[in-house]
């Protein structure tokens, strides 16, 4: 019986850390087909490092502020226009991988 005990917290433990990685691959597969991204998902994916977001489409103003919080990399090469507010906030982004088509704007708020 305490083998079985063992063996069902063990099994249940490994089972909450793939529950984080599947959903953010959840996340990106709805990024992917979409080319949309909610806020609830852009706030979940700011926490990372490094993101790359190249079937991302289109963002809204709060999105590219969520976004702006990612610490090193985030490429979003798919965006092809955004907002002054949007590239104000990307601006922030230590590196950002955006289009040719939004660089000057970035450029335009970059310090």
């Amino acid at each position: 019986m305490n083998k079985f005990l063992i063996l069902l917290v063990l099994f249940a433990a490994g089972c909450g850390g793939s529950d984080k990685a599947n959903s953010k691959n959840a996340i990106f597969a709805k990024i992917n087909s979409s080319g949309k991204i909610t806020d609830e998902q852009a706030e979940i994916l700011s926490k990372e490092k490094f993101l790359s977001l190249n079937d991302l489409t289109s963002i809204t103003d709060e999105q590219a502020n969520i976004l702006s919080k990612v610490e090193e990399y985030l490429y979003l090469n798919g965006l092809t226009s955004i907002t002054d507010e949007q590239a104000e906030s990307l601006s922030k982004v230590k590196d950002l991988g955006i289009s040719a088509a939004c660089q000057p704007l970035i450029a335009k708020y970059k310090k």
